[in-house]
């Protein structure tokens, strides 16, 4: 950095005027690269959107201003500094520290279209919300403001009290926001956005494979299954988690039993239970009432079996009722062996 001489009766006192965001960029340009890289980390996205959207032109500073800086920030973070001869931009200087992923989703890459404000799939309160109880509450009171006034209430109405008046105290004191640092707001919510409903549609996807290879034959699912595995095995492990078959049943506590069988009826679980195991019957006849267990006990001693592929499907809806419980939070299914 090239130190200019300047009267010093004036120095400190436009150091002083400086915005605080200018200063510490002029701080940032002289650490040495693990300083720098080691400060940055303590950085929130909020501080680091600030430094990318500098919206001025850096002119070299005077030495007497520079050292007027320094004392300002020496007693937090400034151990040791290096002049160096050319300015790096701000932009040049996250480039230095942060991965390009990193980089990329902080800053994004051009021109996204209408802003976020005006995307219809922003304006609904269940997807506002988590962003709002996820980010800094600076940033949420920023997306907040933003918000159509009866969006916003509907968003504020399923947060924390305490959250809450946090972040309608913090747009009492907002003040106007550059519209660099906008533009970077809006991308960082826009990739949050697209993250979590990239999230939600591939669990999407999962719980619908799922409930296929549920009611597909044995031999075909474990056939689909290895060969997922083969391709895809993270995929292959989620999924098979997520697979229930009558003979599951094990893997539930005895409450949860209870709680599946008391949603069956008996006509129902007596076919379901013709050409089980004698363990997997008696399981199951601990989990029923006293006049039901009797019901079902009088049917199996009687001998009459249905047909298999109607024995096989009622294990089968009792499975996607297992599911559908435990979807619901009703019931706990503990995780099998692991593909």
């Amino acid at each position: 950095m090239r130190m200019m001489g300047r009267q010093t009766g004036h120095v400190s006192a436009r150091a002083r005027e400086l915005p605080g965001a200018w200063k510490a960029v002029t701080v940032l340009n002289v650490l040495d690269g693990p300083t720098l890289e080691k400060l940055v980390k303590y950085l929130d996205h909020e501080d680091i959107a600030r430094i990318r959207s500098l919206d001025m032109e850096l002119e070299p500073v005077a030495a007497e201003e520079f050292a007027a800086i320094i004392e300002e920030f020496a007693s937090r973070f400034v151990r040791r500094l290096r002049m160096v001869g050319d300015y790096r931009s701000p932009e040049g200087i996250l480039e230095e520290v942060l991965d390009p992923d990193e980089l990329e989703r902080l800053t994004g890459g051009g021109d996204d279209g209408p802003p976020v404000w005006e995307d219809e799939r922003f304006a609904a309160p269940e997807v506002l919300q988590p962003l709002v109880e996820r980010e800094h509450p600076q940033m949420a009171a920023f997306l907040l403001s933003r918000m159509d006034p009866d969006l916003g209430a509907g968003v504020m109405k399923a947060v924390e009290e305490g959250r809450r008046n946090e972040i309608l105290l913090r747009m009492l004191d907002m003040r106007p926001v550059s519209p660099g640092v906008t533009m970077v707001v809006e991308q960082h919510i826009r990739v949050s956005f697209i993250e979590d409903t990239s999230a939600a549609r591939n669990a999407e996807a999962r719980a619908r494979i799922a409930s296929i290879v549920n009611r597909m034959d044995k031999e075909l699912a474990e056939q689909f299954l290895e060969a997922l595995k083969q391709a895809r095995p993270e995929e292959a492990k989620e999924i098979k988690r997520m697979l229930f078959s009558f003979e599951d049943i094990v893997r539930l506590s005895e409450k949860d039993r209870l709680v599946l069988f008391d949603k069956v009826p008996a006509e129902l679980t007596i076919k379901a239970l013709h050409g089980v195991s004698e363990e997997l019957v008696n399981m199951v006849l601990e989990a029923l009432g006293g006049r039901m267990r009797k019901m079902v006990e009088a049917e199996l001693s009687a001998g009459n079996p249905p047909p298999e592929e109607e024995a096989v499907e009622a294990r089968r809806e009792i499975a996607a009722m297992a599911l559908e419980l435990a979807a619901a939070g009703e019931i706990v299914i503990e995780d099998g062996e692991e593909a």
